[in-house]
């Protein structure tokens, strides 16, 4: 996308381009989770209502 194209955005799908961006590029990285957490995780991907 050029800076020509931004005119074509709405309001919103221009914020979310930018917080996307801000996201991605920022230094507010989401911390990674425990392992009691990504253990937790994994377990409700694989229960049963998810089909596993």
């Amino acid at each position: 996308m050029g800076i020509h194209d931004v005119g074509s955005l709405s309001l919103g799908q221009y914020l979310a381009m930018v917080r996307g961006w801000n996201r991605a590029h920022g230094d507010n990285k989401p911390k990674p989770p425990s392992g009691a957490e990504f253990d937790a995780a994994v377990g409700r991907a694989r229960s049963p209502q998810y089909g596993n």
